[in-house]
């Protein structure tokens, strides 16, 4: 049997480098970060993450996928989810926007302006949105393109059907002072999915938080390694 592959997806407005605190406590050096592409003069993007993926899943090694924020979503949707496949979210959401039956999500609106300050404004719109969540400003620039192909993710994206009866192979890591995700978005987005533990703090919890989250992803490494012998 191959070794876990543990996959790390960040969130809207951050690079790879998001979680650093994390991996270090971790140790694990065999970590592979995916960048979306929404910092940086790089040529990462959502698509060359996905390619990526989609090659470290065809070696055939157990994914353990953590995601944060916007990354969940982006996981959620971009895994194969094999049957010894593992799913972490931090400060997650199935679903983002509001829409029929989901009141709770955040208003297109938001996003559509977002966006539409992305082509004008670019770096007050990213400041904007990491001081609401509590970090500092980003030390690279903003890739327009890429952080509007994210607003529309966060616009259209719907993981619940992917998610559904998957419950047993998600965990999720909430926060009850979260700025970006209300409560009642996390309890709505996952009704009837995997239980959501819950903890005090913010949008952050990957760096104010860093030792609960290094449980949880050790405990949940732990439980596929003894599965997987």
């Amino acid at each position: 049997m191959k070794g876990i592959q543990p996959v790390f997806v960040h969130g809207w407005g951050f690079g790879p480098d998001f979680w650093a605190p994390v991996i270090s406590a971790l140790g694990w050096t065999d970590a592979c970060v995916l960048d979306l592409g929404f910092l940086g003069a790089g040529n990462a993007s959502p698509l060359q993450a996905a390619q990526q993926l989609q090659a470290l899943q065809a070696e055939g090694r157990p994914v353990l996928g953590v995601g944060h924020s916007l990354g969940f979503l982006w996981l959620a949707q971009h895994m194969a989810f094999a049957s010894r496949d593992k799913l972490v979210g931090i400060n997650a959401f199935a679903v983002f926007a509001a829409r029929a039956g989901f009141a709770s999500g955040v208003p297109v609106r938001v996003m559509q302006r977002m966006c539409k300050g992305l082509s004008t404004a670019p770096e007050k719109v990213l400041t904007d949105f990491r001081t609401l969540c509590g970090a500092q400003v980003a030390a690279e620039p903003p890739q327009t393109q890429n952080l509007c192909t994210g607003l529309e993710m966060l616009m259209s994206a719907d993981a619940r059907p992917v998610l559904a009866g998957r419950a047993r192979q998600c965990v999720v890591l909430a926060a009850r002072q979260d700025p970006v995700v209300s409560p009642a978005m996390t309890e709505e987005s996952f009704v009837g999915g995997p239980p959501v533990q819950w903890m005090d703090g913010g949008h952050l919890l990957p760096h104010t938080h860093v030792k609960a989250c290094v449980a949880l992803l050790e405990g949940v490494r732990k439980m596929m390694e003894q599965n997987a012998g």
